[in-house]
């Protein structure tokens, strides 16, 4: 039985022939998508997690759009129009809003730990950490609306808020 090239001891292994390397670097070609450690693997990651989030938030977006204290108002009048109580209407829809805020705060931090894993022991790039930062100011803003058209509902205006004339 002769086995070629098998290491032995005392027998050198064949080498390949002149313009084996060529042949080689001519078949062999390089992967088509980039390894999952490199940058450009890591930022489509981060973009496709940033845009699958914005298809899942989009429901909380729109259930604060627009609300103000006419929407509760609303509320309670359909439910005198149906001969249920008026309070108890608008104290389920504020309970469902923060409901949803709940949702949506969670998910924001869900974002946070797959982007933290998807980057890979790397610091966030600016677009991920700017998407992050702008669904936190949108979820704020979310609840600060709610909170208004709550205190409004139930007593009236708010104080004005501070003037224009301020050094600061």
């Amino acid at each position: 039985m002769n086995r070629s090239n098998e290491a032995r001891p005392g027998r050198a292994r064949r080498a390949l022939g002149p313009g084996a390397a060529r042949a080689l670097a001519d078949t062999v070609h390089a992967p088509r998508t980039p390894p999952p450690w490199s940058p450009a693997a890591v930022e489509a990651t981060l973009r496709a997690l940033l845009e699958d989030f914005e298809q899942r938030v989009e429901t909380w977006r729109d259930a604060f759009e627009g609300l103000d204290e006419d929407v509760l108002a609303e509320a309670a009048a359909e439910a005198r129009s149906f001969g249920t109580d008026p309070a108890g209407a608008v104290d389920e829809l504020v309970r469902s809003l923060l409901l949803e805020l709940g949702h949506w705060q969670r998910a924001i931090g869900g974002l946070g730990r797959r982007l933290t894993t998807a980057a890979q022991d790397r610091p966030l790039p600016d677009f991920a950490a700017d998407a992050g930062r702008t669904e936190d100011v949108r979820w704020h803003r979310a609840r600060q609306t709610l909170l208004e058209a709550i205190a409004r509902h139930h007593h009236g205006t708010l104080p004005p808020g501070p003037p224009d004339d301020r050094p600061w």
